[in-house]
């Protein structure tokens, strides 16, 4: 009997690591083997209890309010570019692989509300401030447009340089939107450079040597210039070019990460950490000095975002990895406190499949951090289709 019973045990807490939540911070779960949710339909997560919604339609269906179909690929961008627009009443699909290459849906039911195939810029962002508005950037000009009226208005031309961006790609507006750093070139010298928007200042431009720099931003608070180089080290700048600190020499410490400020009022880069002594786990390093901070104790994480901005003092990381090495959190985002406590929420499985970049979820939260948007071929191998997914954190998530 002692035998059965201990067996029984056994059955049952393996059913509830399974089916039961919360889950602890260092469980290790198994990954559900859970159908594809159908369009709009709501699906409970059955390890974390969070709701999950499909957002991106069938490839060959219709597009709801669009005179156009879903493609096999229609999901956000990436885990630094948000797609809910400041007060979260629209998200944009930035990557739909057909007609309009620009999809937005209302951001609290998801249904498709108009869609935008011309776009002003080579590179389109939110302002974090303005709901209807994104910057853009085109060769010389930047400017907002507003995605509702279809309406451009160039605030700034910069006479004698070319080929402008944000980032590429990677950069972002300060968390008050009123500075930006943009990269280009000056004749033939690639060159970056900060602008207040506000105040209609330009800052002297830093020669950049061709081929050293891969990305550009300026920090949340806008007091300095991020530079992500070639190698993943990091060297930061104030706003005049001046070096802040040593170069963050190690590989990749921190890695895929974005930027924010703490609870001290401090700004940050939290990412993965790829050296070591805390290979795979998320660290927070302070701009002005590179003092860092582990934040998590297992796992191997991926991707970072920071774009919950109304929610301050987390951040949400992507991590894809499926085992059966670096558990805990194999196919999850999860969201990681900054203070250091090591305190984690798991939110959902992500059911990732496919090789190629556009099978890597990217999770973006909602300003206020109450939702998820991630990407996910539904553990489909060859990896199509891919679509948008939105899920909200349960409350019981920690």
């Amino acid at each position: 009997m002692k035998f059965l019973g201990r067996a029984f045990l056994l059955i049952f807490c393996s059913i509830s690591v399974y089916a039961q939540y919360p889950i602890k911070h260092n469980d290790i779960v198994k990954i559900p083997n859970s159908p594809k949710p159908e369009y709009l339909i709501p699906y409970k997560d059955p390890v974390f209890g969070s709701t999950v919604r499909r957002i991106s339609g069938n490839p060959g269906d219709l597009i709801p309010n669009i005179d156009s179909r879903w493609n096999a690929i229609a999901r956000q961008g990436y885990s630094k570019d948000s797609a809910w627009n400041c007060d979260q009443s629209l998200i944009i699909l930035k990557r739909h692989d057909g007609f309009p290459s620009k999809i937005f849906l209302d951001g609290s039911s998801y249904k498709p509300l108009f869609g935008r195939n011309s776009i002003p810029g080579s590179e389109i962002l939110w302002h974090p401030k303005k709901p209807d508005i994104m910057f853009y950037v085109n060769n010389s000009k930047i400017g907002y447009w507003n995605v509702r009226t279809d309406k451009k208005e160039v605030i700034k031309v910069f006479e004698g340089y070319s080929e402008l961006c944000v980032g590429p790609w990677e950069g972002n507006l300060s968390g008050d939107g009123s500075k930006v750093v943009l990269v280009g070139k000056k004749g033939t010298q690639k060159v970056a450079f900060s602008y207040d928007l506000a105040k209609n200042i330009k800052y002297k431009d830093l020669a950049l040597e061709e081929g050293k720099v891969d990305w550009v931003s300026i920090s949340y608070s806008g007091k300095y210039m991020v530079f992500n180089l070639r190698g993943d080290q990091t060297q930061i700048y104030d706003l005049n070019g001046k070096e802040v600190g040593k170069l963050w020499a190690e590989y990749g410490r921190p890695s895929h990460y974005d930027l924010t400020v703490d609870g001290n009022g401090d700004d940050i880069a939290v990412g993965v950490s790829k050296s070591k002594p805390d290979e795979g786990r998320i660290i927070k390093r302070r701009l002005k000095d590179g003092k860092v901070t582990v934040l998590t104790k297992g796992g191997y994480g991926g991707h970072t975002s920071t774009r919950n901005i109304l929610r301050p003092g987390w951040a949400y990381v992507t991590y894809q990895y499926k085992g059966p090495d670096w558990g805990p959190y194999w196919d999850e985002i999860v969201a990681v406190k900054l203070d250091g406590s090591l305190e984690v929420e798991r939110i959902a499985h992500i059911h990732t499949g496919g090789k190629d970049y556009l099978n890597q979820a990217h999770a973006v939260p909602s300003p206020d951090g109450k939702r998820v948007i991630f990407a996910s071929s539904w553990d489909i191998e060859s990896g199509r289709p891919i679509n948008a997914y939105v899920v909200e954190r349960a409350s019981e998530g920690k």
